[in-house]
């Protein structure tokens, strides 16, 4: 090892380096003083521009929205009043008509029904807006109407016919004026659809604005005696009103404020028409078209502007932000406010482009500091990359190298005094070389200690790794000796004498029968000795002897083929401990842990079965049967007396597999959750258990990349909940009902829940 590089290491660990760990990282491009200048120079002149540019954006706007708001109140009022003055002329023009009528009947000149029809096809003719007029007498029956419209096209004579004659109540709205002036008084109908005009006009109307009406009622009074007499009705086509709404909209349009709407509200913002209330500018059905909740409220409070949000496409709330100006009719009676409302973003256009100019303005300044900043900070940094270069040489070792100095500036200045630090440094150089000699000897001495440590470290890892092995493996036997110890008493003698002599015991019962059989069928025994075998079979039950031997073989065979299944189980599971991954039925795994303990929970422990269709996992099987066997073992241990164990299965898109084990025995406390997974920790008292089955097992779950979790309260039971990840693309149709029905230990096994 050379001094030179002996002293390189040092100054290696010694020297701090940019991005070294416990070093704070920083932007590189932060690192350029010609960057830092340049953002400086950007903060200094646009962020003053850019406030003053918001501050005028916002002052505008605002200026703007208060105008617009002021206008459209404004224009909402004009049009209120000219409503108010076109209902209290159709008031006025009502009043006349009745008394006119009344006055003309007196006299004789109008009493007859040609007469009352000129009058009222006069007055349909000269006065605007009227659909329908009528004249009932005090009883309701309609004594005449108009026969022809505005235009004098006029009406089929059926359709007159069915109305004269007939009585006002036929008809719903109008029916209700009749009965108010009946009484003496005025009345209304708001906006409606009237049944009777239809009824007259049949199909013309083509316009949905035209399908509406409003209606007046005024009684009819002998000038002598000031009695009531008849009903007059005026019904008003809604044209007449959304002739005042379309002139506001035209006015908005002509301003270039193309989302400019009008509209008139009624029933306390519940209903409402305008010629844009619909799709394509096509007027709304009044019974299908609502202002927005905030219009609604802001008409309640009477408040003259409201800011809102306009229902989006689909009839969804929170769609385009809009200003409105709202007026009421001072005829209260209707009840109507009269909107005028428009889209924020037409009413701020002008501010907007003003807004985009301002930005524009912004980017051609910042573009013209960068710039100049860029060439001012050009001659800073030269000279800096220049005494750069020449650290970088020193750094390398060449002590020889100086700065060349152009200026008597600051930059002059500090060349020098780097060339005096270069010969400084030079001079230290010669004395870091003795002493390097002797560092080169102490780091050997050192590394040498180290090495020693090092080695004892890697015994001591390997003794601990040789330890945890033999626990593992103690704590497998441990739990498959305790197995075969409760196997074995349950398979010694059955498997003797039933399995291996259930065939012989058929044989015979077969050959006993058939000799029986055939000694009945011997010709020479006698009648009398045939009723007499006949007798003592029935007094023997022989029939159902013959057949229950059947179902007892049968059950003979059943019980050892249990048998024969268990020890084919456990030997099974002696054979799972090699170390070979592979597809894994979890289903499979669940049953014979369950074999394998039944010792444990027989005549005990009712397990329901909830098994859902899974794939199968890639893994250990042995381990895995260790993990199942673990968690089984603490379940049937948790449940002191008689109680539940119920196991689940499911696949969890995409791709893992759960599987679950819930008891409902005496449960964990609280201060013990945190601890169960720990090496040593148990609840068992001494003798019963290790400490070490739930650390095995979660050490198992994490080889296999998959997780473990356990909720428990105490008096309650606990839940295990084992998550795996799925073999890619396997799934395993299998059923989830297996080993459904009583076993032969009287174990029941069930869905929970559902049952079988």
């Amino acid at each position: 090892m050379s001094i030179k590089l002996t002293i390189s290491a040092v100054r290696k660990i010694d020297s701090p380096r940019e991005g070294a760990t416990g070093s704070p990282r920083r932007i590189p491009v932060l690192h350029s003083i010609r960057v830092r200048l340049l953002i400086l120079m950007l903060a200094l002149s646009l962020l003053p521009l850019g406030g003053m540019s918001l501050i005028t954006y916002s002052a505008g706007r605002s200026a703007i929205q208060e105008r617009i708001r002021v206008s459209l109140g404004k224009m909402a009022q004009d049009a209120a009043d000219k409503i108010d003055l076109m209902l209290r002329g159709k008031r006025e023009e009502i009043h006349s008509m009745a008394v006119s009528y009344a006055l003309l009947a007196q006299d004789g000149r109008r009493a007859d029904a040609n007469g009352l029809t000129a009058l009222l096809d006069e007055y349909a003719f000269n006065h605007e807006g009227y659909d329908l007029l009528l004249v009932t007498d005090v009883s309701g029956r309609i004594l005449g109407v108009n026969t022809t419209d505005r235009d004098l096209a006029a009406f089929a004579e059926e359709r007159v016919d069915a109305v004269v004659g007939a009585d006002i109540s036929d008809w719903g709205r109008e029916g209700d004026l009749f009965l108010a002036s009946a009484g003496g008084r005025s009345s209304h109908a708001n906006w409606y659809r009237s049944e009777l005009v239809r009824q007259l006009y049949g199909g013309r109307r083509t316009d949905v604005g035209a399908h509406y009406n409003l209606a007046l009622s005024e009684p009819i009074r002998n000038p002598g005696t000031n009695q009531v007499v008849g009903v007059w009705l005026s019904i008003l086509n809604g044209t007449w009103l959304q002739g005042v709404l379309d002139n506001a909209e035209t006015d908005m349009d002509e301003m270039d404020l193309g989302t400019g709407r009008a509209f008139l509200a009624f029933d306390g913002g519940e209903a409402a028409i305008g010629r844009r209330g619909a799709v394509g500018g096509v007027l709304a059905p009044v019974d299908e078209w609502r202002v927005t909740e905030a219009l609604g409220d802001a008409i309640a409070r009477g408040d003259a502007t409201c800011d809102y949000a306009s229902p989006a496409d689909g009839g969804a709330e929170g769609g385009v932000a809009r200003m409105a100006g709202l007026a009421p009719v001072s005829d209260k009676s209707f009840g109507w406010w009269v909107g005028m409302e428009i889209d924020e973003s037409d009413v701020l256009r002008p501010v907007d482009e003003l807004g985009r100019w301002l930005l524009g303005v912004n980017v051609l300044l910042a573009l013209a500091v960068v710039a100049s900043t860029w060439l001012l900070a050009r001659g800073i940094t030269r000279p800096l990359k220049v005494l750069t270069r020449s650290a970088q040489a020193i750094t390398q070792g060449d002590f020889t190298e100086r700065a060349p100095m152009r200026s008597k500036d600051e930059l002059g200045l500090l060349a020098s005094a780097f060339n005096e630090m270069a010969g400084a440094l030079s001079t230290r150089e010669t004395q870091l070389q003795e002493m390097a000699r002797n560092l080169e000897a102490m780091v050997k001495d050192r590394t040498l200690e180290l090495e020693n440590s090092h080695e004892a470290l890697k015994r001591a890892y390997l003794d601990l790794q040789s330890t945890q092995d033999q626990l593992v493996q103690t704590e497998k036997m441990a739990s498959l000796g305790q197995l075969v110890s409760g196997i074995a008493h349950e398979i010694k003698n059955p498997l003797n004498f039933i399995y291996g002599n259930t065939d012989f015991l058929r044989d015979y019962t077969q050959k006993l029968q058939g000799l029986v059989e055939k000694l009945e069928a011997l010709p020479g025994i006698s009648d009398g000795a045939r009723q007499v075998i006949e007798r003592e079979k029935a007094a023997i039950g022989y029939d159902f002897i013959k057949e229950d031997l059947k179902t007892l073989i049968d059950n003979f065979t059943e019980g050892a083929e249990r048998i024969n299944a268990i020890v084919t189980d456990l030997r099974a599971f002696s054979r799972m401990d090699a170390d070979v991954a592979a597809d894994v039925d979890l289903r499979a795994l669940l049953e014979m842990s369950l074999n394998l303990l039944r010792n444990q929970y027989k005549d005990r422990v009712a397990v329901h079965r909830d098994f859902g269709d899974i794939p199968k996992v890639r893994g250990y099987a042995g381990k895995l049967n260790q993990v199942f066997m673990n968690l089984l073992s603490n379940a049937f241990y948790a449940v002191a007396d008689k109680g539940d164990v119920w196991l689940r299965t499911r696949f969890d898109a995409p791709d893992a597999v759960v599987v679950q084990i819930e008891d409902n025995g005496a449960g964990i406390p609280e201060g013990n959750l945190k601890r169960i997974f720990e090496p040593f920790f148990t609840t068992k008292p001494v003798g019963q258990g290790t400490g070490l089955g739930l650390s095995i097992s979660y050490g198992i779950i994490e080889q296999h990349r998959g997780g473990i979790q356990v909720a428990s309260s105490p008096g309650e039971g606990t839940v295990f909940t084992v998550r795996l990840p799925a073999c890619p693309g396997a799934r395993d149709g299998g059923d989830g009902g297996a080993g459904k029905g009583p076993d032969a230990g009287g174990t029941v096994f069930q869905n929970r829940g559902g049952g079988e």
